[in-house]
């Protein structure tokens, strides 16, 4: 295969017109969440305050992720993320204008980031329904490698232009950027094919949801899946960023650590170009296997390990999930219909978003009573179980990816 061949997908106008609009704002993004705390700062907040501006965009979109698949699936899903696109940029905007003029409150943040956590809950389902709207069924796993290659590599240039802008403008022009990369992805959304919806919706609301919680649970692979990624949010990834820097204190440093979360991302971006080509015959069982890729670094920070061996380990890791999350997105979008799939995704987003705040604090706490290396022992052996388990499981291994991509109706039961 050529590079032209590996970028096919972006010769369709509707998906390259989707993924400039998502990929700019997921820039703005990346430097959002570098300014915010300093935003915060600059007010006058503390710690705390950094917290609960924070924390006020993640409520919101656990309860109303469900909602936003339900809207996902009623609604045109162009409308969708061209309305939440809006309400993001305005709620950016209003931000940079309080804190440009110097009137700004912690409290006007945490309400415009809780209103931005409600314009996200809605956009999260949508998204993974509207990729196999505008992508070729045989693309799909390139489109979202595509997605993901451009998501990371603004995770790494992101953070240092957000830190320069910040040095040099303030906190406040950060979010100015953030604002008009919503407006860029909002004008490219306007420009989405329109009719982007598959059903007619019911008219009791909680007869949609059911529907969703009925696709979700009666295909073992999909729940089985998520409830793995949920485990993953709430150990995993914790122990990362909870752990991590408290061993990193006694062996690497500071600089070391943040070389460490480097190679995480460049992990990561490495990931998403051999799926450009290469589509596995069993995904999910790939992907589950992928997790594994964790465990050296897990061990590696249970012993105490030098730079060079982190450094390895940390891009290993990252790049197995960042490959892992390809694959299992792509495996939703080509065995769920198209008109339960947003409904269905956000059944997953809710897993990752409810569990992670669970599980940092469980960390937090079980370092405090335990210490830090049977934690991490603990940890890796939950891991490894549940990911050596799930690809032998026959539910797991039968979702073979099709030779062409067949949904599921919504009306079939049984595992898919």
């Amino acid at each position: 295969m050529t590079v032209a061949q590996d970028l096919a997908v972006l010769r369709q106008p509707a998906f390259r017109r989707y993924f400039v609009g998502r990929s700019v704002s997921e820039l703005g993004t990346t430097m959002t969440q570098v300014a915010l705390p300093f935003a915060v700062f600059a007010i006058g907040g503390d710690a705390g305050d950094v917290g609960l501006v924070l924390g006020a965009a993640i409520l919101p979109k656990i309860v109303f992720v469900l909602l936003g698949g339900v809207a996902g699936d009623r609604l045109e899903r162009r409308k969708v993320l061209l309305g939440t696109d809006v309400c993001m940029a305005l709620c950016q905007s209003a931000a940079a204008v309080l804190l440009l003029s110097g009137t700004g409150r912690v409290w006007h943040l945490a309400l415009l980031q809780t209103v931005y956590g409600c314009a996200a809950a809605f956009a999260l389902p949508a998204t993974t329904g509207a990729v196999p709207d505008i992508a070729p069924e045989d693309r799909l796993q390139q489109a979202n490698s595509l997605m993901r290659v451009a998501r990371n590599a603004f995770g790494i240039i992101g953070p240092p232009c957000a830190g320069v802008l910040v040095a040099l403008a303030g906190a406040g022009w950060a979010l100015a950027v953030d604002a008009a990369s919503f407006a860029v992805a909002a004008v490219a959304m306007a420009g989405l094919p329109a009719g982007l919806r598959t059903r007619r919706p019911h008219a009791r609301l909680l007869r949609d949801v059911a529907e969703g919680w009925h696709t979700f649970t009666s295909r073992p692979w999909i729940w089985m899946m998520v409830a793995s990624f949920a485990v993953y949010q709430a150990t995993v990834l914790p122990t990362i960023y909870v752990i991590g820097p408290q061993v990193a204190e006694s062996t690497v440093g500071v600089t070391g650590w943040a070389a460490v979360l480097t190679a995480r991302a460049v992990g990561a971006l490495a990931a998403g170009f051999p799926l450009l080509r290469w589509r596995p015959r069993s995904p999910l069982t790939l992907a589950a296997a992928l997790l594994l890729l964790d465990v050296p670094f897990l061990v590696a920070l249970w012993s105490g390990a030098g730079l060079a061996v982190l450094l390895v380990c940390a891009a290993v890791a990252s790049g197995g999930l960042n490959a892992a999350d390809t694959l299992w997105e792509t495996a939703l979008q080509e065995r769920v219909a198209s008109d339960v799939i947003a409904r269905v995704s956000s059944y997953d987003w809710l897993g990752s978003l409810a569990f992670a705040p669970l599980g940092y604090a469980a960390v937090g706490g079980a370092v405090d009573g335990f210490g830090i290396r049977d934690t991490l022992l603990a940890i890796t052996v939950v891991h490894v179980v549940i990911h050596t388990v799930l690809p032998c499981l026959r539910t797991v291994r039968r979702t073979e990816r099709p030779d062409r991509a067949v949904a599921v109706p919504l009306e079939a039961g049984g595992d898919a």
